[in-house]
């Protein structure tokens, strides 16, 4: 139990809407739009591919994190 805990946390920290806008030279997705790491503020850097990989990891991240439970 307290495993499945811990690998949900974990799975659900990552910050992937951060992580590939940096990636990707854009910088800190926190400083563009309303600041929120999601898909949607990826999207405002007009970046669509970002935006649609951010959108698929968050999903796969969050079933993961379900599975994991």
């Amino acid at each position: 139990m307290i495993v499945s805990i811990v690998l949900g946390y974990l799975c659900g920290a990552i910050p992937f809407g951060l992580i590939l806008t940096r990636a990707a030279g854009l910088g800190d997705i926190r400083r563009i739009g309303s600041g929120n790491i999601g898909a949607t503020n990826v999207l405002r850097t007009g970046r669509k591919d970002l935006a649609a990989y951010t959108l698929i990891f968050d999903v796969v991240k969050g079933t993961a994190a379900v599975y994991a439970g």
